[in-house]
């Protein structure tokens, strides 16, 4: 499994009328401290990849392929992205497909 793991602040958006619009999660920018690099060196996309320059940005549109954005909205969250909100700040695994 691909897997990219980071912690975040879960930051509540309010209407106008100071009713909950919805909560958001901020993704950074991926680096490689975040991502599990033994699987992805492993991986038949991106083992050649692991270890060069262009690796961050077949990560990242590989992200923006599987609909994951800048931001991921709490009540929608796209396939293969779990977030645990136990703590004060939010744990979220972004899990990508090895095609």
């Amino acid at each position: 499994m691909l897997t990219i793991q980071f912690r975040a602040k879960i930051v509540t958006i309010y209407y106008t009328d100071d009713t909950i619009a919805y909560r958001r999660i901020k993704i950074p920018s991926i680096a490689r401290h975040l991502c599990d690099m033994n699987a992805f060196r492993r991986s038949r996309k991106f083992g050649a990849y692991a270890n060069s320059d262009l690796f961050l940005a077949m990560v990242t549109r590989a992200l923006k392929e599987n609909g994951i954005a800048n931001f991921l909205r709490m009540g929608a969250l796209p396939e293969g992205v779990a977030v645990d909100e136990s703590g004060f700040l939010a744990g979220v695994t972004i899990t990508l497909p090895d095609r």
